[in-house]
């Protein structure tokens, strides 16, 4: 028997937050050869390169031309489940015409909702389970090295509103370096490059490395073991902490519960605002003191 699993937001964080319900319905399908069909940004094959549950990768990319060969493509591979965490007609629809025994999807209509709570609630209903564990992981073939000396800085984001500011970063680097000197990651895509160069050409003694140049996979390879993250809520957030990183999140624009399927993640939040979410433009106001008092203690 065979199962395909379709999750459908684009970025790497979208990936890491429905993992732990994606694992639940591996764990759940003893029987069955699991795939995963998502879209090529989430770097679903460089994440996923060691997970022992997820058989193969494919990207809807591939198929948006034409909904004859995504049904061609299900009705090829002879998947008798599939679970989509989406809303809409479209791929329920594609499934059916393809001839699929079993079809598990949201509902028809988008609603406003929390979407962890959303994916753990529609597994625990498809698998008909309510004590799953959701536990996040993101598996590797080897165990690390214990880089304890290293710390990575998340200096991305997917728009201006959800970056602290390079000025913040700069005085928590000063700031940390007074109580231990660490090798710093800067983690972030080719926009950040500049940051990156800027940190190296102002901190001369210390070691400074830029993975915005690097593919995930490299990233990974980095990262792995390091002693924290802290930065935006950002792709790299959600890896570090799949690999077991304690990261500390900075949000000002986007809602804590977005971390919530984690508890590696931990949040920082601007100074006197209660509920942050999408608009509330108050990275500004999450001050460097305020990311030191933090991490002060595992530092």
């Amino acid at each position: 028997m065979k199962t395909l699993i379709i999750q459908t937001r684009p970025g790497i964080g979208d990936l890491c937050v429905f993992l732990p319900a994606i694992h639940e319905i591996c764990l759940n399908s003893v029987n069955s050869k699991v795939d995963l069909l998502t879209k090529k940004r989430t770097c679903a094959k460089e994440t996923l390169e060691h997970d022992p549950f997820i058989k193969d990768i494919f990207f809807l990319e591939d198929f948006q031309k034409s909904n004859l060969n995504l049904i061609k493509f299900i009705k090829k591979n002879l998947y008798e489940k599939v679970y989509i965490f989406h809303y809409g007609i479209r791929y329920p629809l594609i499934c059916k015409l393809a001839g699929v025994k079993n079809v598990y999807f949201y509902g028809w209509v988008k609603k406003n909702e929390n979407i962890v709570e959303r994916s753990k609630a529609s597994c625990a209903k498809w698998l008909n389970n309510q004590n799953l564990n959701f536990s996040y992981k993101i598996y590797r073939k080897n165990i690390p090295p214990n880089n304890n000396d290293t710390i990575i800085l998340g200096v991305g984001g997917s728009g201006p509103t959800k970056k602290w500011s390079t000025d913040y970063f700069e005085k928590l680097i000063e700031e940390i370096t007074k109580i231990k000197k660490y090798t710093f990651l800067i983690a972030g895509g080719i926009d950040e490059q500049p940051v990156a160069a800027q940190f190296k050409k102002k901190f001369l003694d210390i070691k400074i490395i830029s993975l915005c140049e690097k593919s995930i996979k490299e990233s990974i390879n980095l990262i792995d073991g390091s002693k924290i993250y802290i930065g935006n809520d950002t792709g790299f957030m959600h890896l570090c902490a799949g690999l077991g990183i304690s990261s500390y999140g900075l949000f000002g624009d986007t809602p804590t519960n977005y971390g919530d399927y984690s508890n590696k993640i931990i949040p920082i939040t601007p100074r006197d605002i209660k509920l942050v979410g999408h608009g509330t433009m108050g990275m500004n106001k999450i001050y460097p003191e305020d990311a030191l008092e933090k991490i002060k203690e595992i530092i």
